[in-house]
C-alpha cells in the first residue's frame, strides 16, 4: 500500500499534469477564487527541486494572467462581475482602502501584493475599476509575483532534496502539510 502512494505521488509531481495544474491554479487564484497556489507550487518544487525556478516562473506567469483577467473584470464590468465576486468573498469593505493605496503608490501596492493576506483577486479587480493603467499593473505584478516565487523556488532548491527524502519515507506527511497550509491560508483570509 505504501508503494502505491509513493507511485501516485511520483506520477503526479513528475508528470505533465503537475505544471499544468500549477499554472491553472495560479490563473484561477488571480481572477476567480482565493486559492493556496503556494501549496501546489511547494509540492511540485519539493518533488523536483532542479525545476523549482521554472515552476516559479510558470506560477508567476499564471498569477499575472489571472490578475489581468481580474483587471479586465474591474475595468469593463465592475458592477456586473467584479462587485458580485468581491461581495461573495466578503471583500467589499477593502475597496476604499485599496483604492486609496493605489492613488498613493500603485506600483508599490502591486509589487507587495504577494506578501499580504489580502487576496490577489481584489488587487486585480480594484486595479481595473480605479483606472490603474494595464501596463503598470502587469509590470509591477510581474515583478512582485516573480520575486515571490523566486524566493520560494530558492528555498525549494536548497531544502527540496532533504524534504523530498523525508516525505518519501512517509507520504502521508504531505497530506498533513498541504492541509496545514490550506488551513493557515484560510485562517489568514478569514481574519
Amino acid at each position: 500500500m505504501k508503494d502505491s502512494g509513493r507511485n501516485r505521488w511520483a506520477r503526479w509531481t513528475g508528470g505533465r499534469a503537475g505544471p499544468a495544474l500549477l499554472f491553472a491554479c495560479a490563473v484561477v487564484e488571480g481572477c476567480l477564487v482565493p486559492a493556496p497556489t503556494e501549496a501546489v507550487f511547494a509540492a511540485l518544487a519539493i518533488a523536483r527541486p532542479r525545476r523549482a525556478w521554472a515552476l516559479g516562473a510558470l506560477a508567476a506567469a499564471g498569477s499575472v494572467l489571472g490578475g489581468v483577467i481580474a483587471w479586465h473584470l474591474g475595468a469593463t464590468g465592475f458592477d456586473r462581475y467584479g462587485q458580485p465576486l468581491l461581495a461573495r468573498y466578503g471583500l467589499m469593505g477593502e475597496l476604499e482602502a485599496l483604492g486609496a493605496l493605489y492613488r498613493r503608490n500603485a506600483g508599490l501596492a502591486l509589487l507587495t501584493s504577494g506578501y499580504t493576506p489580502v487576496p490577489y483577486l481584489l488587487y486585480g479587480i480594484v486595479g481595473g475599476a480605479t483606472g490603474v493603467p494595464l501596463g503598470t499593473f502587469v509590470l509591477f505584478c510581474a515583478l512582485g509575483r516573480g520575486l515571490k516565487y523566486a524566493v520560494l523556488a530558492g528555498v525549494a532548491r536548497i531544502a527540496g532534496p532533504p524534504v523530498r527524502g523525508w516525505l518519501a519515507r512517509n507520504p502521508w506527511r504531505m497530506v498533513l502539510i498541504v492541509t496545514a497550509v490550506a488551513l493557515i491560508v484560510l485562517g489568514a483570509w478569514m481574519v
